[in-house]
């Protein structure tokens, strides 16, 4: 049920994410790993290796899940792309993603599901935890957008007024 974008009016608006902010994490993460890593390996290889026990086991967990969590970022940027675009227009919304490009005209909005932390910290922030949204349509496709585009609190309360859905649904 997609829409051809030049049926939906001009643009009103556009949001951009940059899912870029998400490599220094994962470069951070991935040089926690090689360093603690590096050092870990030092301690095995050393003759006195018994008296390292912890530390050498405490080193091996936290090279794997900074790598895995250097793996988890790099992932994410690759799936998602660099760059996503989110227009509203006059009568819909269109998202552009990875050179693809969907559209909707606003009557085909069928919900809106926000979800945000009980408690937003420094790191549900740099991770861009700190909100999601979900938007589903009626045919079934379903977009989403966190705390990463500029204006996501805007691009919700647009939606929720050019659609059909109720502007006070109930908030995860």
């Amino acid at each position: 049920m997609t829409t051809d974008p030049a049926l939906l009016g001009a643009v009103l608006h556009r949001y951009r994410v940059s899912h870029l902010r998400l490599v220094p994490v994962a470069a951070a993460a991935l040089v926690v790993a090689v360093v603690v890593g590096a050092g870990t390996v030092l301690m095995m290889r050393s003759g006195y290796s018994y008296r390292y026990t912890t530390s050498i086991s405490f080193g091996i967990v936290v090279t794997a899940l900074a790598a895995l969590l250097a793996l988890f970022f790099a992932g994410r940027l690759i799936r998602r792309g660099p760059s996503e675009t989110f227009e509203v227009r006059a009568a819909g919304l269109v998202h552009t993603a990875k050179g693809r490009t969907r559209a909707w005209p606003w009557h085909a909005v069928t919900a809106v599901t926000p979800f945000r932390p009980h408690r937003s910290t420094v790191l549900t922030r740099l991770l861009i935890r700190d909100y999601s949204c979900v938007v589903t349509f009626a045919d079934g496709a379903k977009i989403r957008f966190t705390g990463g585009l500029d204006g996501h609190e805007l691009l919700e309360h647009t939606i929720r007024s050019n659609s059909t859905v109720d502007p006070q649904a109930p908030r995860r």
